[in-house]
Formats: C-alpha cells, structure tokens, sequence
C-alpha cells in the first residue's frame, strides 16, 4: 500500500472510477497553477441544493496535490485548512485553480480555490502536503 501507484480509482481523479467525479487537471504555464473545472451532482449535496462542505474540501486538497504533480512532486496531503467563502450550488460549474506555494525538503506548501465564471471565490484552502519517499 506504501507504493502510492494510480490505478485510476481515485474518486476525484480518477478516470476509471465510475462513482467518481473523473476530474481532469491541466498546467496553465502563465501563472504556474494548475486547474479544472467541477459541476457537482445533487447527490453531493448537504442542504438541498447546496454543495456539501466536506466534498468542496475533496477537491481543494485533490488540486494542491494536482499542482504538486504537475511541478513534478509525488506527494499526500498531511494538512488542510479551508476557510468557506459563500454556499457553493449543485448543479453549477466551477473552477479549481491550484497552486505550489513553497517547497522545503519534503514539506509542500500549496494553495487552492473554488471560483465560479465570474471570478467570484466560495472556498479556498492551504496546505501542507508531505513528498513521498523516491520521487523528485
């Protein structure tokens, strides 16, 4: 179990995961982040209507550790802190945008936010994410 191999069933990322929610992750060089786009599925839901908070804290984490592997980092989270802006909605789309903040030895700090088309922020987190052993 130590390997931390992709088998394409992570329920974020994973493409293979057909309860997932098969999120798909791109560079954008310019800025140095990585990003991608969620519509969550009414099942995800807390109160009606409203995105459960704990899915929106999946996806932060699941984009800070994106941003890592993009810089060519493996990595697991070992901290989160998510500050809720606004109730995020069921049914409309949304942007993840993370980011590499500092790397010390085998320590990452990362940054992520959950925007909407406006530019508009419903949650944003930071963290700390540990650089497993063998990679880099």
């Amino acid at each position: 179990m130590n390997d931390f191999n992709d088998d394409q069933q992570c329920f974020v990322c994973g493409q293979k995961n057909t309860l997932g929610l098969r999120l798909r992750f791109r560079e954008n060089a310019a800025d140095q982040t990585v990003e991608s786009e969620v519509t969550f599925p009414t099942f995800l839901q807390g109160w009606q209507d409203t995105v459960h908070g704990g899915m929106l804290s999946t996806v932060l984490d699941e984009v800070m550790v994106q941003a890592a592997l993009f810089a060519g980092i493996k990595c697991v989270s070992a901290e989160i802190t998510v500050k809720f802006k606004k109730p995020a909605a069921t049914g409309t789309p949304y942007s993840l945008i993370g980011k590499v903040l500092e790397s010390r030895g085998r320590v990452i700090e990362a940054e992520g936010q959950i925007k909407d088309a406006s530019g508009t922020l419903y949650a944003q987190a930071t963290g700390k994410l540990f650089q497993v052993k063998g990679t880099r």
